[in-house]
This record gives C-alpha cells, structure tokens and sequence, in this order.
C-alpha cells in the first residue's frame, strides 16, 4: 500500500468517528468544541511532531477540563477565569522528563506522541467495528452511572466513548517518569560494577518512605464525597475510597466478578505492589499512572463540588483500565488470579488500550541509547473491518529486531480475546522494503560487537597522520583546479588557505583527528574485520579485496560520526564554511554531499591500511566473521549441494549471497555465542591455553537446546524481515521451516544438531575454542 494510501485510509477512519459525534456543550451553536478537537487532530494527521502532538493534548483537556464555571452555559456577562489545568501539567512533565533523561538509560521510546496514535488508533477501531461499540455501550449501561444519562432506553453517546477513552489513552503513560527514574539508577549502578567485573549484578527498584501519602487522594470536601458511591456499592464500605490502590481493587474486582476471597487478595497484592515490583525487579508505569489520574481527578472534582458519581464511572473506569495495560497480563493471568484471555465485556477501554497500545509502533521516536541504536517502523499500513484487521509495520531503514512483528501477534492473541471483536482475527506483518534489503549491512552491527581501544601513544600517530593525508588531498584538489584553470571552489579556497600542521590545530580539530583515529576499530567491525598485529597468522586484508558497497558503508560511518562531532560542538549547516558562524554546508546527509566531498570520506576509509602499517599493525578477518563464512559454508556443502563450489573460497562464497542474508547469517553467529553462554560456554582465541571443548563433549541435551534456540532466533529474523510461513519462495517472502521447533521436519531438527556438533571444530579452524565458562 503506497504512503498516500496509508494517510488517506487511517484519515478516513478518523473523519468517520468524527461525522456522527456530538458534543454536549456544543448543544444548540452554544461552541464548537468538535471542531476545535478535530483540527487539532488534522494538523498532527499532517506531521507528527511533539509540538502538534501537545495541540492535541491541549485541546482535549481544555474541553473536558473540570472548572467551577458551567461551560454549558451561555453567559452575556464575559469575564476572565484563570483555572490551571493539572492534566495537561502531568503530560508536560512525562514530556521533558522522557526527552531531558532518556539517554541514561537503554531503552526507552517516545511516549507523548505514541500516546497520541494510540487515542486516534482506538477511534478508528471503535468506528469501523460494530462488535466493540456493543461491548462498550453494554458496560455502560450495566453499570450506576446509566440513570444519570438516561441510557436505559437508547444508546450510549459516542461523546462518552471520547472521554472515557480519551482520559485512558492520552494518560496512560503519565507514570512513566517513574520508570525512568529506576532505569536510570539501575543502570547507573550496573554500568559502574559491570566496568569492573561481569560477575556483578545488582536489582534497583523504587521505595517509598511515605507511599501512602502518595496513594491518597486529598480531602477537600467537609463532607465524604465518596458517599453516593457506598450506598450503591455495599462492598466498598469496608474500603478507604480515598485510596487509590483500594478503588482500582474494588473496582478490577467487579468487572471480573472476583470472589470475597480473591478480591482481599487483590486488595493486598495492589496496596503492596511497589514492594512487590522491587522484589521482582521492574517498574510498571501503568500502575503510577493509574493513582496520578485517580489523585488529581479525585481533588478537582471535590474543589469544584461535582458529583462523586462521575469520578467513580467515567474516571476510576479509565483509570482502571490505565492500571490493566500493564498489570494484566504479568499478574492477572498469572497465579493466584490465572484469568483467560481479557473479553472487551469485562473492560472495553483496557482491552483497547491494551490492543491500540501494543499495536503502536510507527514513527516512535527511540530515546534510550541501545533503542537509538535500532531501526524503527517508519509507516502503518492498516485495514480495520467488521470481521477483521490488517496490519502491515513499514520498515524503510532496516529491522526492528528479532521477530518483531510476530511477537506482537503472539503477546495480542495471548492476553485479549481478538476473535470476540474481530471474528477472522488480527494480521500482523512487516514489509521491507526492497532496497533497504539490498543496503542492511549499513544499518548493522556499529553498536553490536565491542571494539577494542587503541593506546593513545597510537591514537596520536594515527591521528597525525591522517590530518598530514588530508592536507595533501586539499592541496592535490586545490593545485589541480588551478593548473586546469578553473575556478577554485569557494570552500576549498576555505579550506587550503587555512591549512595547517597537526600541532598547530586548535584544540576542536586536534579532537576531530583523534576522534577519527579512535573510530578505526568500529568502522572495521562493521565490515567484519579487526586489527591484528603483523605476524598474525590471518591473511592482511586491504581495501582492494572489499566491494565498493563496504567501502561506501564506512565512508558514510564517518561522515555520520563527523555530522554528530560538528552538532556536538556548536556547528550548524550553512552554504559557505565560516569559522565565526560556525557554520558548514557539509553537515547534510549522506545522499545531500557532492561527489568530491563524498571522495573526501572514501579516502579517509582507504588510507586506513597505510596508516596501520605504519604502526606495524594490519586489517584481517575477525574470527567471529570467519566462524560465520565456516558455518556458512558448512550448511551449503551438507544441505544445499547445489549451492555448494568446491572451488570457491568460504569468504568468497559468503560475498555471493544478498546482503540481507548476510545480515542474517551475522548476526546468529552473535546469536550463538549467547547461546553457548547460556549453557555455559564461551568462545575464545585458541592462543588461550584453555581447555577446549571437542565435538563429541556436547551431550544430546547440550545439542538439541542449541539447535532449538537457534532455529528460534533464524525464524525470528526472517520474520523481522517480513517473511512467513508458507511454501519456499523468495519472492513472495515465503518459508516452509517458519514453524515451532516442535513442528520442525525431523531432518532438519537433525540437521541443525549436527551443525552444533560440528562447531567445535569450525571454530578450530578460525582460531577460535570453545570452553566450560569459569
């Protein structure tokens, strides 16, 4: 489906929930609120953006803010009534605190426009799906609160899914700043003993000297406002309806019909939950974000003297749902509770929230260091019907990771029950696209494998050296365009007239030198290779035995570093180089250079031998990368014979394959050694006088658990590359073997063992054991 189809569909879905909606403030030309939202919405359908995204929020809170004055009122008497908006203050500080902290930590994504996409998704699915508007409408009118909208006798308004919705949707995520903060010091303390020792390890969860003053909602009223809750509610006359965690008990309780003796359970499991989160090392921000919707509605609703009726249906309902996003799947289906798949019955807007949040996945920006490092869904391309519902993630820069689209599938049909809305079930694909296939390699791999650091007494040199090649390529460019007689470029006029030696750099380009230097390393292992001394027994590699592909992939590696260095440090992009602005045309993309600029960063890449010989150092083949060419070479000579060129070297043939295979095969060589460490082995250098583990040490439990673990992480990356099950056929993207292991043909399952059993001795052939792990 094309992008403008992807707009245009999801658009429609929106234009159609907001054709039949009425709001009841704007009864009668009183205002137009319906049209202040639903521009808010379109501006964001336009472009994404954080500042689009908060219109949107704003505009929501502000027509469903609770004041003292009756909005549904005309007034001819105007005057100025300042209210602060506390919901929308909760959303700015998830806002700031997610963008100012989210480096400190590894993985972290957008949340404030993910929650967004999330409230549009859930409009979509409640205009195109007759069953969940039954589901919804049928728990409303069950419940107290029908008497007070008269929805005995007619049809629940689609203004009350908007806000019950909209409350759960764009609050849902408010907590999160708690997460965040765990992961911080988590990681902060992990990183330091982990520097020392991998044998370190250390859990980190939240206290609270003064929980319960954080989970109380204040007491404004001199009277109870809970009152008209208990008279029509005799279970909750035992419960502190001041308190949050007991309201989302009591209420969590009723929608799945618990026991007297399950409920009490309930009641101890959520008053006790952050003790319960630092014993089992997480954070649930569902569960933070629940009490913060509970405290600030609870006070507001009391300072304005509303109906307590109205906080506990409409609000506690969102809340609850706010809590069950998270809380039900890792402890409602899980014992004492062991509850079935969630049914849109018992909770229609947690069940869409559930669904809409795991489903949202496009255009999330990545904030955390190793999710920056990942590639992401760029676009959705989603077909929502009575019946069914479609959905396709497009992947333009790469792969979101190891069975991504799968694993939602997977974790969607465990905890809801999809076939009560949609009777056909819900399809989830990826799509990549087809020249992001061919160029994967690029994208792979710079963060992935750890580089060594070069001493700096080497640093130093290299970094000399490779200002001294700089120097002679702008004086070669400026002499040449001189003796041809033409007329120097602007920039490199610049750029020779203040060429100078190394130590007379400033300290800002002295820096970039080094920088370079030390980059040496990661830019090797993104092609596969390592320094090594010059006696090492590996054969040296130089820049003519790589393909012009690995070559441009690294030149790109270093103009990207280069753009980051220069953004770093105060540069901004402008047409001619200026020192005083600090400003360069060449902080664009890759794709955005010239030709002869683009030259500049290729020869930085083929100077990389020269410069490490000097040092009597050289390029060879890491032994990961060479285990990966043996294995390779293994699986076509014994399962694939007609793939298979005795003639051929196992690099050789590894360089015939489509780089989309080789990014496969890359990274289950990084795959295996995990693996091996979970059985607890390692792979080292052979030169270490260790024990090594032979071919038949491996026992029929080692091999199988091996080969089960591999086949999962092969079937998770093909699907990650928009592959499924279904006769062999590369075109369309299809597999036979993308089954369980159980289901696996038995050949195959042999196959794979044998592979392992093999191991030892193809990592005997690259320089490489593998040991018992100390």
């Amino acid at each position: 489906m094309s992008e403008e189809l992807n707009i245009y569909n999801f658009k429609n879905y929106i234009e159609d929930f907001f054709k039949d909606l009425e709001l009841y403030d704007d009864y009668d030309g009183r205002h137009n609120y319906k049209g202040i939202l639903k521009a808010s919405i379109d501006v964001f359908l336009n472009f994404e953006s954080d500042y689009t995204a908060k219109e949107v929020y704003r505009s929501f809170f502000m027509i469903y803010q609770i004041t003292g004055e009756d909005k549904s009122k005309r007034e001819d008497n105007k005057k100025l009534i300042s209210e602060p908006n506390t919901l929308l203050n909760l959303v700015n500080v998830m806002e700031k605190y997610e963008k100012n902290t989210g480096e400190l930590i590894d993985r972290q994504r957008d949340h404030f426009i993910h929650s967004v996409n999330v409230f549009l998704l859930g409009l979509a699915i409640y205009t195109k799906n007759k069953k969940y508007r039954k589901a919804f409408n049928n728990y409303v009118k069950k419940s107290q609160y029908k008497k007070y909208y008269g929805y005995e006798n007619k049809e629940v308004s689609r203004e009350e899914f908007l806000y019950r919705w909209g409350v759960a949707s764009l609050l849902h995520d408010i907590g999160y700043p708690f997460e965040i903060v765990g992961k911080q010091l988590k990681k902060i303390i992990n990183d330091g003993v982990k520097s020392i020792s991998n044998s370190y390890s250390v859990s980190l969860g939240i206290d609270f000297d003064n929980f319960d003053e954080f989970n109380s909602i204040v007491k404004m009223d001199p009277y109870d406002f809970a009152d008209n809750y208990r008279k029509i509610n005799k279970r909750s006359k035992v419960l502190d309806l001041y308190k949050p965690t007991d309201i989302l008990a009591h209420k969590v309780a009723k929608d799945f019909n618990f026991s007297n003796e399950k409920f009490k359970l309930l009641k101890k499991h959520l008053n006790g939950f952050i003790y319960y989160m630092r014993e089992k090392d997480f954070i649930d921000h569902g569960f933070y974000s629940a009490i913060l919707v509970l405290n600030s509605y609870g006070k507001i609703m009391q300072k304005y003297d509303k109906n307590d009726i109205f906080f506990f249906y409409p609000i506690v309902d969102s809340a609850s749902a706010i809590l069950l996003h998270n809380y039900y799947n890792k402890t409602l289906q899980k014992d004492p509770f062991n509850l079935k798949k969630l049914s849109p019955k018992s909770n229609p807007i947690a069940y869409l929230l559930i669904l809409c949040d795991e489903l949202q996945e496009w255009n999330r920006q990545p904030f955390g260091q190793i999710d920056k490092q990942k590639l992401h869904v760029n676009e959705l391309s989603i077909s929502i019907g009575e019946n069914s519902m479609d959905v396709i993630y497009i992947i333009k820069n790469g792969s979101m990771g190891l069975g991504f689209s799968k694993d939602k599938k997977d974790f969607i049909n465990n905890v809801l029950d999809i076939e009560s809305i949609f009777v056909k079930g819900i399809f989830v694909s990826s799509d990549v696209e087809p020249d992001i296939e061919e160029g994967i390699m690029r994208n792979m791999d710079i963060e992935e494998i750890q580089a060594p650091d070069i001493l700096i007494k080497n640093i130093e040199e290299l970094a000399s050296k490779i200002h001294a090649n700089y120097n002679n390529r702008i004086n070669h460019d400026y002499d040449d365009a001189v003796e041809r007689g033409e007329e120097v470029d602007k920039n490199l006029e610049i750029s020779h007239n203040t060429l100078e030696e190394f130590n007379e750099l400033s300290s800002e380009y002295k820096l970039s030198n080094l920088r370079q230097a030390r980059s040496i390393p990661k830019k090797l292992n993104l092609i596969g290779c390592e320094i090594a001394p010059l006696d090492d027994e590996r054969d040296e590699i130089t820049f003519e035995d790589l393909d012009e592909k690995e070559i441009e992939n690294l030149a790109i590696f270093e103009h990207q570093e280069w753009c980051r260095e220069k953004r770093g440090t105060g540069w901004t992009y402008g047409p001619i180089k200026n020192e005083d602005l600090r400003e360069n045309p060449n902080i664009v993309e890759w794709d955005e250079l010239s030709d002869e600029v683009k030259e500049y960063d290729v020869d930085t890449i083929k100077i990389i031998p020269e410069l490490l010989n000097s040092l009597e150092l050289k390029v060879v083949r890491s032994k990961i990368r060479l285990l990966t060419y043996k294995m390779q070479e293994y699986f076509e000579k014994n399962f694939e014979n007609d793939e298979y060129d005795s003639e051929l070297s196992s690099e050789d043939k590894f360089k015939r394959l489509p780089d989309h295979v080789k990014y496969t095969n890359y990274k289950q060589a990084n795959f295996i050694v995990k693996i091996l460490n979970e059985r607890g082995y390692d792979i080292i250098d052979k030169n270490d006088k260790i024990d090594a583990i032979k071919s038949d040490d491996f026992d029929e439990h080692d091999l199988e658990h091996f080969a089960e673990r591999e086949h999962y992480g092969w079937c998770m990356l093909k699907y990650d590359l928009g592959w499924r099950h279904g006769p062999l056929d590369i075109d369309e993207k299809t597999s036979p073997n993308l089954v369980k292991w159980e289901e696996l043909d038995e050949e195959l399952q042999e196959n794979n063992m044998n592979t392992f059993k093999k191991l030892p001795d193809m990592c005997d052939e690259v320089g490489l054991q593998i040991v018992k792990s100390e």
